[in-house]
Parts: structure tokens; sequence; C-alpha cells
């Protein structure tokens, strides 16, 4: 059955099966590179803050994680991420939209920018969130892949089908790196539902569409919120937002889950960030509501 999902996969990113490698959830597959570079030795380099998952591994299997602090705009800066490569730089991560900012780079640079870099080391590019964009701006490095170079890319079922707790997600790779990361995978850890889950959503324009549209709609309301605060955040194209904790972030996390919400504190440039994950429009009023009550208190 999954290699049915595989076929699949292995059309609609116009590659051959032994180009896809299927896990529990894109998770997985960060997971598996993360030791691979610990094992076989080297660092990794990405940007800050970013999803730490692969770079967790790395640093488990005594790797050196290397990190590049975003720019102004909470964007990777990728002049100073290439600057950074070092001769045992093993992996670079790129996570594009970014999280936990949902900032977005210009997909033009960054093709450039990865193409360049696989000369020197594997790119690992991260495409949990592309699909919040509209489809005109999604511009995946699976081409960069087609065309033989060294760059691993990882896409999920989790984000925008919204079935993250049946866990699939996949990589797209040259056949030699699928194996390298398949020989780290210690067995089937795929379901049943997932699959069908996954098989049945691949492609659903109209679902993906309606899903993109409530959650601008959500995310426009928060961000005319921060507007009407004055507090700074990331130009997120995504279901998630990264703003400066306007308090301490012990209390923050502490009264909204009080209050009935959970979000996350990121600890960045000697300040704390909250970071929001956009809920339907109903939830994101209960919460600004909240929250003005959280830092008011």
């Amino acid at each position: 059955v999954s290699d049915e999902l595989k076929q699949l996969l292995a059309a609609r990113e116009g590659v051959s099966p032994d180009h896809i490698l299927l896990g529990a959830g894109s998770g997985e597959m960060l997971a598996l590179t993360g030791m691979g570079v610990g094992l076989e030795g080297g660092s990794v380099l990405s940007a800050w803050p970013t999803f730490p998952m692969l770079m967790n591994f790395a640093t488990k299997f005594n790797a050196r994680w290397d990190k590049v602090n975003l720019d102004q705009y909470m964007v990777h800066d990728l002049e100073a991420m290439a600057s950074a490569v070092k001769a045992d730089t093993k992996i670079l991560f790129v996570v594009n939209p970014n999280n936990p900012t949902g900032t977005v780079l210009d997909p033009n640079k960054l093709k450039s920018f990865c193409l360049e870099m696989s000369r020197k080391t594997i790119v690992y590019s991260d495409e949990a969130y592309m699909e919040f964009q509209e489809p005109a701006q999604q511009v995946s490095m699976v081409e960069l892949v087609r065309q033989g170079h060294n760059v691993i890319v990882s896409k999920t079922f989790s984000k925008i089908y919204g079935l993250a707790g049946l866990r699939i997600g996949y990589v797209i790779a040259k056949p030699e790196l699928i194996q390298r990361l398949a020989k780290y995978q210690p067995g089937t850890i795929l379901n049943q539902a997932g699959i069908a889950a996954a098989k049945a959503s691949l492609g659903d324009e109209e679902f993906m569409s309606y899903s993109r549209k409530m959650n601008t709609a959500a995310r426009n309301y928060f961000t005319q919120y921060l507007d009407q605060k004055k507090w700074f955040y990331g130009k997120s194209i995504t279901n998630v937002v990264l703003f400066p904790a306007p308090k301490d972030g012990k209390t923050i996390l502490e009264q909204t889950e009080q209050r009935g919400f959970q979000i996350r504190v990121w600890d960045y440039m000697d300040k704390e960030w909250c970071r929001v994950s956009i809920g339907t429009l109903d939830e994101m009023k209960q919460f600004t509501k909240a929250f003005d009550e959280v830092i008011a208190a």
C-alpha cells in the first residue's frame, strides 16, 4: 500500500519512485537526517530561529550546530548562511516558509543559493508550509532534485492537509541520498489509516484553497491586532506568527493556558518571542481578548 502512495507522489513530483522516501511525518525524515550528520561525522548549518528537529537529533549524536540569525525582517539571511559554510558542513538546512516566523524567501534567490551551496554540501529544503502560499507563489526546490543536484526536499501531510495526527511525510532526493537516509530507518512505522488519508487528500485543490482562505482571514485579524499594539512581527504567509513577548514568557505561557490557549515562547537575540498558531477566526477573536487580559494583569 505504501508503494502505491510512493508512486502517486513520484508522479506528482516528476521523479521516479526511487527518489522518494516515506516516513512518519516529515519529522521522521528530519530525525534520520540529523542522526546521519552525527553518525557520519560533520556539522549542520541552519538559520535561527527555525524548526530545530534535524539539528536537535544531530547534536544528540554529537554533531556541531552552527546557527545564523535571521535578518531584520525575520527572513533567512542567505548571504550570511553562505559565508558560514565550513569544510565539515554536512547539511545546510533551510525551512521555507520558515517556522516559527512564517516568513518566505524570494524563490529565485533561494534557488540560486541552493544550487550554489549544493556544490559544497547537501542542502535540505523543508517545505512543510509551502501550500499555505497561493499556487502561483509555490516554488519547490524539487526542480533541483530532478536536475541531479545534492538537494533534499521534505514535504508533509501534517499542515495544509490537516493530517498531523496520522503522521505521513516524505522526502524527495537523488536515489543515493535516499538510500543513505533509508539505512537509518528502523523499519515500517507507517500506518494504514495515514496512507489512506494521504492518498485521498493528495492534490485536493478545493480543500487546500478553502484552508488557505480561512487561515488568511484569521491571520489577518491577528496581525491587525498586533498592528494596533504597534508590535513588530515577521510577515507570515503561513499559520504561525512570531512577535516579541510583551512581558515575561513564563507568565504569558501560564496565564494563556489558564484561559484555554497554548502558545510557544522562543528565546532569540536575548529576548523572548511569542509564537502563536492561527486557529479559526472565532478562536483568534477569543485569543486576542484573552491575551489582552494576560498582558494587562
